[in-house]
């Protein structure tokens, strides 16, 4: 007990901790918003109308084709140069960045899943008098989304560790505390291997998370799905 308690006290174990809030607010907060984001972005990229489409498959070609480093200093630091109103504090900058940039990636993860659905299903929804919005939103969301939720949940750790990156705007996360303790102590080597099995202990959780959340979707979804289909 009193080497962990030696160990906790030089690796400031309770400072690392209160700093591990700030990935997991990034997280709770960017990945949602990547993931409604990113459903839009993949309706209107597959949409017929080339007005919806072509703009989808530039903002999704041009996020994912830059780094999410650059993209921060863009917004954090050159948009205030054009414009002081586009002046952004670190954290709210922080969210818009990496759900921005998540949500390219999840446009495409959506896209594969709307596709992954038979059209029969629409058809078939349509047939009984549904609405193509209530067919979608009763019969094929549903489906795509569990079809999606693994690649989600992967991009959710992603995103998790990436938040990291937010250290460059001011944002006082996990790995910038680390690196400021290790400067204060000349032990960066034992505070970025503590931030690092942080890291890993929230990431854990998150795929726990994910599948139980996963398995809930698979034992109660075929039941819900036909309920609906049959009551419509």
């Amino acid at each position: 007990m009193e080497f962990l308690a030696e160990l906790s006290d030089r690796v400031a174990l309770p400072y690392l901790i209160k700093a591990a809030q700030y990935p997991l607010l990034l997280t709770a907060v960017s990945m949602p918003l990547a993931v409604l984001f990113g459903l839009l972005l993949a309706l209107m990229r597959t949409s017929r109308k080339a007005w919806l489409s072509w703009p989808a498959a530039t903002y999704i070609e041009i996020v994912r084709g830059t780094p999410l480093l650059v993209q921060m200093f863009l917004v954090y630091y050159s948009l205030p140069l054009l414009n002081p109103a586009l002046t952004l504090s670190p954290i709210p900058c922080g969210i818009l960045c990496l759900s921005a940039n998540y949500a390219a990636y999840e446009a495409e993860v959506h896209r594969a899943g709307l596709q992954a659905i038979d059209r029969g299903q629409m058809e078939a929804a349509l047939s009984i008098g549904m609405s193509r919005p209530q067919a979608f939103r009763l019969i094929i969301f549903p489906q795509a989304f569990r079809v999606v939720l693994p690649p989600v949940i992967n991009d959710s750790i992603a995103m998790l560790k990436d938040s990291c990156l937010t250290s460059v705007i001011g944002v006082p996360e996990l790995l910038d505390r680390a690196k400021a303790i290790g400067k204060e102590r000349y032990n960066y080597e034992e505070m970025y291997v503590a931030a690092s099995l942080l890291y890993m202990i929230m990431s854990l959780a998150f795929y726990f998370l994910g599948k139980w959340v996963e398995s809930r979707l698979k034992t109660k979804g075929g039941t819900e799905l036909e309920q609906r289909v049959h009551g419509h």
